[in-house]
């Protein structure tokens, strides 16, 4: 129960995005890259945070 009520952080993470920065430091330091879910399901709070991924690409993902 650690995580119960935080949003997931999600950020998107392939060389690509991180090569558009000077670099990795900045990337990970700019808030408006990341999307957030919500922590939404009170009825089943063990299944909240179910998202789907486009495969093939990398994502860095923590909570908070």
């Amino acid at each position: 129960m650690l995580f119960l009520g935080m949003g997931m952080k999600i950020l998107r993470y392939d060389d690509a995005q991180i090569a558009e920065y000077s670099n990795a430091t900045e990337y990970l330091l700019n808030k408006t890259e990341y999307a957030t879910m919500l922590f939404l399901d009170k009825a089943n709070p063990g299944k909240a945070w179910a998202t789907p991924f486009v495969t093939g690409h990398k994502y860095k993902l923590h909570w908070g």
